[in-house]
């Protein structure tokens, strides 16, 4: 997809790239890179494609996907099993 694309799609499900940063504890410039092409960011690209329902190989195709690692970090953790178990 064109980045202005993945903004649009980000922008149609009610979010901006800076509370996708905020979310995710990164910050705007990563995720502004990600969008653009410039940086990569397995996790960021992840998170935007899981944000508007795609696979993240459809969203950038030149992100490689490799299976998660470990433990994630407790605070984030935490955060989404709160989330998990509120709903």
């Amino acid at each position: 997809m064109k980045s202005s694309e993945i903004k649009q799609a980000i922008a149609n499900e009610g979010y901006s790239l800076s509370m996708v940063a905020d979310a995710l504890g990164v910050s705007l410039a990563t995720v502004s890179g990600v969008v653009c092409g410039h940086t990569k960011s397995q996790k960021v690209a992840n998170a935007i494609a899981k944000i508007i329902g795609k696979e993240t190989c459809d969203v950038f195709p030149n992100v490689t996907v490799s299976p998660p690692r470990g433990l994630i970090n407790r605070e984030q953790g935490v955060n989404q099993l709160q989330q998990l178990l509120a709903s």
